[in-house]
C-alpha cells in the first residue's frame, strides 16, 4: 500500500508535507513528492506562521538534524548535509527495528570530529538530559545551531504558548560510554504540549508514530496561483469597501 503524504501547511514560498510511516519509508515518500526532510528551523518557521493550535505545532516531528554519541563522552549535533540517518536511512531504520543502535563508520566518525572542530557540527556541552530556560533560549548554543536566525522568534512563540523551559533529552553518559562505537539518533522535535522538547535519544523510527515526519518543497504552481487569486480578490474588495484590515472582511461579506 502506498504511503500517504499530505500537504499540511505553507510558510513563505514553501509548503510542508507530513507523512507517517517508518523512517526509511517516510524518506522515500518525501523523495517521490520532490520534498526534503524538514530541518528543525523549518518546523519552527512553520509553527510560527501556522500558530500554536495548528497540527504542525500540536504534533511532534522527525527532522533532518542528528545527535551522534561517542563512547568517550562527546556528543555532536549534525545539520542535514552531514546527517548519518539521511545517508543511511534504511540501515538506521533496520538497526532500530532489530533493537540495535545505529553505529556510524570510523570514517564518518573521523569526519564528524573535523566538522566539530570547524564549527560545522555542534559540540554539546552536557551529556545528561537538561532544560533550557525559555528566557535563555534565544542565546543558547544548541538552539542557535538548530534554529539559526529564527531562534529569537521561536523563543517568543514558545513563551507566548506557555513554554517556560525546553527540555533536551539525551541517551545518558553511562549508556553512551558502554557502546562499542559512535552511534546516531535522529532528532525528534516534540509538540508544544511537551514543551517543544529536543529529543536526541528517540528510537521509534522503525514504526508509525503520531507526529510523523515533515518535509518541505517549493509551493506548487497550483497552490501559488490559488494564493494569488485569494490575494487579488481581497484587494478588489478592500478597494471597493475601503477596508484597512482583514478583520473587517467578514463583516463586509456578511452584508
Amino acid at each position: 500500500m502506498a504511503i500517504k503524504t499530505e500537504v499540511e501547511t505553507r510558510f513563505g514560498d514553501l509548503e510542508m508535507l507530513v507523512v507517517r510511516a517508518p523512517f526509511d519509508q517516510d524518506i522515500a515518500a518525501l523523495q517521490r513528492e520532490k520534498a526534503t526532510l524538514a530541518t528543525a528551523q523549518q518546523v519552527a518557521q512553520a509553527r510560527i506562521v501556522a500558530g500554536p493550535t495548528h497540527n504542525v505545532s500540536q504534533y511532534s516531528s522527525w527532522v533532518a538534524e542528528n545527535f551522534v554519541y561517542f563512547p568517550n563522552g562527546k556528543i555532536f549535533v549534525t545539520q542535514a548535509e552531514h546527517s548519518p540517518f539521511l545517508k543511511h536511512s534504511a540501515e538506521a531504520t533496520d538497526a532500530h527495528r532489530s533493537g540495535r543502535q545505529f553505529y556510524i563508520s570510523e570514517e564518518e566518525a573521523a569526519s564528524l570530529e573535523k566538522l566539530a572542530e570547524s564549527g560545522e557540527a555542534y559540540t554539546l556541552k552536557k551529556n545528561e538530559s537538561y532544560q533550557i530556560p525559555i528566557k535563555e533560549f534565544a542565546e543558547d548554543g544548541l538552539a542557535k545551531f538548530l534554529f539559526g536566525d529564527t531562534t529569537a522568534d521561536y523563543a517568543n512563540f514558545l513563551q507566548n504558548a506557555g513554554v517556560y523551559e525546553v527540555p533536551v533529552f539525551l541517551a545518558g553518559s553511562k549508556y553512551q560510554k558502554k557502546q562499542k562505537a559512535p552511534f546516531a539518533h535522529a532528532l525528534w522535535v516534540r509538540f508544544l504540549g511537551n514543551s517543544s522538547g529536543l529529543d536526541g535519544c528517540g528510537r521509534a523510527i522503525n514504526y508509525y508514530v503520531d507526529g510523523g515526519m515533515r518535509g518541505v518543497r517549493k509551493a506548487s504552481d497550483q497552490v501559488s496561483q490559488k494564493s494569488a487569486e485569494v490575494a487579488n480578490a481581497y484587494e478588489s474588495i478592500a478597494q471597493k469597501y475601503g477596508l484597512k484590515s482583514p478583520d473587517k472582511l467578514q463583516e463586509v461579506l456578511e452584508k
